[in-house]
């Protein structure tokens, strides 16, 4: 199969905004930003959020990465079409261009977290006054530009929606009369503040909650609080797990795992780690491995250093050799597949 076949609709309904940053999908795997003003509906339809639409439709794809989106990779390698692709017809060719309406946002704009995980940042980061105040701004604009055509928000991929003070409110004060259209509030977070007594009083976003994303990158007590998760405590995360798995709203949990030096040897224990929890047999879930990227947190050394999935790494083989351990079992998702080798009859 070829990527010129299919139209990724993603770019055309899809933005995940950052305080001065705005992409049309996930920035590691579309790394062209569209931001110019700083108003998200304007940027939505700027002359560069189009040049990136018409890309796709001429089939070059020439600002996505095909190694570090795991959909294009899958494509490339003959494997199962995510939905978001569809078949490249004429009338599929129009029906985007006609219709590019904001239908799906990723809040990336408060960068707030309790953990300081070296993937991610440099230290712990809280935002205080005049960040609160762009981040206030900027959801006041969610609630009175955006919501009459959302179907989807996530929360969030800059920081963790319950550490957030300006995220939390966001959520306990939800009026869903302003959300006429919206079907799922997605949450992404590490986990580590979503107990029980929390979820009582979000009660308001209950029954939009319907997926959800826990970042762990760890298997073990030792990788996940002294390398991966600095100030996390990994006993309160299992119990938490323990919670979130029985939420009846979740109709798929994803479990992710930031594959990089410090964790790799753990893949096949965090896939396992899943299998044996009771709270999720007969429920939809994945396991998650990504490709670690560098968001300017890491000297170019230190990301060699880090980036397990490059051949001249000195653990490379070994990491394939766990690559391959993992990646046809059960509910197990990942973004290598550029480095697996397939059957010529397969493709």
């Amino acid at each position: 199969m070829r990527k010129e076949e299919f139209l990724c609709t993603v770019p055309f309904g899809y933005s995940e905004v950052f305080k001065d940053r705005h992409y049309l999908c996930c920035p590691g795997w579309l790394p062209e930003s569209v931001y110019e003003t700083g108003n998200m509906k304007t940027d939505f339809h700027s002359k560069k959020s189009n040049s990136i639409r018409e890309s796709i439709i001429d089939g070059s794809y020439k600002y996505c990465s095909s190694t570090q989106c795991p959909h294009l990779s899958n494509i490339k390698q003959g494997k199962q079409i995510d939905g978001r692709f569809i078949p490249k017809t004429e009338n599929n060719i129009q029906r985007l261009r006609d219709n590019t309406s904001f239908n799906n946002i990723n809040l990336c704009f408060d960068e707030s977290c309790n953990y300081k995980c070296p993937s991610c940042r440099l230290d712990f980061i809280n935002f205080k006054g005049k960040e609160i105040e762009t981040v206030e701004e900027k959801l006041l604009q969610v609630e009175n530009e955006l919501a009459p055509t959302l179907t989807k928000m996530t929360l969030t991929g800059g920081g963790d929606p319950f550490f957030s003070n300006s995220f939390r409110k966001f959520l306990l004060r939800f009026e869903p009369s302003k959300f006429p259209l919206l079907q799922n509030i997605h949450i992404l977070t590490n986990g580590s503040l979503w107990t029980e007594s929390l979820w009582k009083k979000l009660h308001k976003i209950h029954r939009y909650v319907k997926t959800a994303e826990i970042s762990i990158d760890a298997a073990t007590q030792d990788t996940y609080e002294n390398k991966t998760r600095l100030g996390g405590v990994w006993s309160k995360l299992l119990d938490n797990l323990e919670f979130i798995t029985t939420i009846n709203t979740v109709r798929t949990f994803t479990f992710s795992f930031v594959t990089q030096d410090t964790n790799f040897r753990e893949m096949d224990k965090f896939v396992d780690l899943f299998e044996n929890f009771e709270s999720l047999k007969g429920k939809r879930y994945k396991v998650f491995f990504n490709h670690i990227t560098n968001w300017g947190t890491f000297t170019e050394e230190e990301y060699q250093r880090k980036d397990i999935s490059d051949p001249n790494h000195i653990n490379h083989q070994e990491f394939l050799t766990m690559l391959n351990k993992i990646k046809d079992r059960k509910n197990v998702v990942h973004n290598f597949n550029h480095l697996i080798k397939f059957e010529p009859s397969l493709i």
